[in-house]
């Protein structure tokens, strides 16, 4: 590129490279002069192919194109075809071709596809051999170069193709490449060539490949080892050929593989019990086979069919492991007819698969209640058809539902239009504190975008109100003789439950008490706490204390700060003050309801103030 510029170049130039080449003994093309340019360049370069008499010139076969190559062309290129081949071949078959310039064409001893087509994944491993353009076969550019370079042709059967004692797939072959190192020892600048800086040691009686290796040209391709230039392709399957390097498949190689990890999976299933760990073995055993199965390809022993060994390993395990299975599941059966009329469905799963875990008596533990109500749910229901009120609440609960479970949560019950769940029980959840805050935050966040999807469906918005607490709870199995349900009870329930129907009063979408803000670190989460006043629920003397939660922002910072020196008045009696303060905050719901209160403690002086307020409703 420093010497000749940015290709293309002038034909004038890479006539003039060819020249240096007449003692290499096949020189393969991975070019296409498709487009004439000067006339005196093009026939400079088309004399020097002929003079030289060695050149295998490349063509890419096309599904699509514009046009095809005049039959002259066509006519000259078919010279290139096998003559001899069966009636019908199993290899791709092209409408169009993409050929050179008549004179260079002409001037080709012969001429050979270019074409390499990547696997499913983007990775070019193979290499195809022939292609049918026309009614005629053509070889790819690599085998070409073979016929010329043996001066022998080869013989095309329907399956094979026998060349010089080898025998090949008719339509691919799988390549195996070699190092960087070894591609670019090999790597000459054309610059060199043109300069006459290469020894002619390194080119007598050798096949020399020319082509581009330009980063910024379309001919740079993803194989196993890098991107590499398009050269390297053909380069490879003709090493290939010459040095033996092909890697075939072995049928008793994979009979061995497979009756090895046949006993491997025997000594798994008999000595590890727990079936995740022997699941882990059995992967563990699988990735070991795929190894193995490479180091066998890259040492160029053999090429395993890997597919095969590993499929008849994973059949085998299944076999081994439904028999398991089926025996358990007999097991499975005899505990759910003793307890189906004795736990909820979702108990009944744990009690088969970790019934070591469970007590089936009531016990006190700490738990977080979380309760979701849907807001206005009566008048919505009044104005919907009763299919139209069951789609919509479908559509509403499942995905909060989802968000519990997802946080490791246990659903306890629908009550009409509102969720109870529970962390901690019936089994340990680590930061069970965390994550029922943190599925109340999602609940609300997820219900902002379900309301999008209801507008489209004409239905009308939806609001929810979260309430969450952590304390003691007796948990356990309730119920009668007939049916029990896996629940909770006490103050800790009945206070969540208070706290949700608070966010009517504050104009909020979601409370949380002290009891459970107090055990959370914020500071991984997207939002923070902000208390909002100090109640006690009706039939409760001892106050509470609220929080709400804000995604974290500058100005919910600001919010902040100006609320909770409002609080501060509003608890030191400063209700003037207060409602100074609550009253700049227009726009936020709870900062309305202190600015009211505080109006009606100034018309109404307090006698006795701690600054709790007491709740007359439930």
């Amino acid at each position: 590129m420093n010497k000749f510029g940015r290709w293309p170049w002038s034909r004038h130039i890479i006539a003039r490279g060819l020249e240096k080449l007449k003692m290499a003994k096949v020189v393969a093309l991975d070019m296409v002069f498709s487009e004439s340019t000067v006339p005196s360049s093009d026939a400079e370069l088309a004399d020097t192919i002929d003079r030289l008499g060695n050149v295998v010139c490349g063509f890419f076969m096309r599904g699509s194109a514009t046009e095809n190559p005049s039959n002259e062309v066509i006519d000259v290129l078919s010279d290139s075809a096998f003559l001899r081949v069966p009636g019908k071949l199993n290899i791709p078959m092209y409408r169009y071709a993409e050929v050179n310039i008549e004179p260079v064409t002409e001037s080709c001893l012969l001429s050979g596809t270019l074409n390499v087509e990547p696997d499913e994944d983007g990775i070019i491993r193979h290499y195809p051999l022939l292609s049918i353009f026309k009614g005629d076969v053509y070889p790819a550019l690599g085998l070409q170069v073979l016929r010329l370079y043996f001066g022998k042709d080869f013989r095309v059967t329907t399956r094979y193709i026998y060349a010089v004692g080898k025998k090949l797939p008719i339509d691919e072959v799988l390549l195996n490449f070699y190092s960087l190192k070894d591609y670019y020892s090999r790597t000459f600048s054309f610059a060199d060539l043109y300069d006459g800086k290469i020894p002619v040691s390194k080119l007598k009686g050798k096949i020399v490949v020319l082509g581009v290796s330009e980063a910024g040209v379309t001919d740079i391709k993803p194989s196993p080892i890098a991107y590499i230039p398009g050269p390297m392709f053909h380069f490879t399957f003709i090493s290939n050929f010459l040095n033996n390097d092909f890697v075939f498949p072995n049928t008793n190689y994979d009979l061995i593989f497979m009756l090895i990890g046949g006993v491997f999976v025997i000594i798994i299933f008999y000595t590890i019990g727990n079936i995740y760990y022997r699941v882990l073995t059995y992967v563990i055993l699988l990735a070991i086979l795929s190894l193995l199965g490479v180091i066998f390809y890259v040492s160029r022993i053999y090429f395993p069919n890997i597919f095969l060994v590993l499929l008849f390993i994973m059949l085998f395990v299944a076999s081994k492991e439904v028999f398991f299975i089926a025996k358990k599941s007999r097991e499975a059966r005899l505990i759910k007819s003793m307890f189906d009329t004795y736990v909820s469905p979702s108990l009944l799963n744990i009690l088969i698969q970790h019934p070591e875990k469970l007590k089936l008596g009531g016990e006190k533990r700490e738990i977080s209640v979380l309760f979701a109500d849907i807001r206005g749910f009566t008048t919505i229901s009044e104005n919907l058809e009763p299919e139209k009120l069951v789609e919509l609440l479908n559509t509403i609960l499942t995905p909060l539902t989802d968000i519990i479970l997802k946080n490791s949560g246990t659903l306890d019950k629908y009550i009409g239009d509102a969720i109870m769940a529970i962390w901690n029980a019936p089994l340990n959840v680590d930061g069970h504190v965390e994550k029922a805050i943190l599925s109340g935050w999602e609940m609300v966040k997820k219900l902002e975008e379900l309301n999008k999807t209801l507008k489209k469906k004409n239905f009308p918005s939806v609001k929810i109100g979260v309430g969450i607490n952590t304390g003691e709870a007796i948990v356990g199995n309730m119920g009668s003789n007939q049916r029990f349900d896996y629940t909770a009870i006490g103050d800790t329930v009945n206070l969540a439950s208070r706290i949700e129907g608070l966010n009517k009063i504050y104009g909020t979408t979601i409370l949380a008490s002290e009891n459970s803000v107090g055990k959370v670190n914020f500071s991984s989460l997207p939002f923070f706490s902000l208390e909002i006043d100090s109640v006690a629920v009706k039939g409760k003397e001892k106050p509470v204390r609220i929080y709400t939660f804000l995604e974290k922002s500058e100005n919910a910072e600001k919010i902040r700060y100006i609320y909770e020196k409002g609080v501060s008045l509003y608890r030191e009696r400063m209700f003037e003050e207060a409602l100074s303060v609550f009253s700049s905050l227009k726009n936020f719901q709870p900062a309305v309801e202190m600015s009211r209160r505080c109006k009606i403690l100034l018309q109404n002086p307090p006698e006795n103030w701690n600054g709790v307020f007491h709740i007359t409703t439930k």
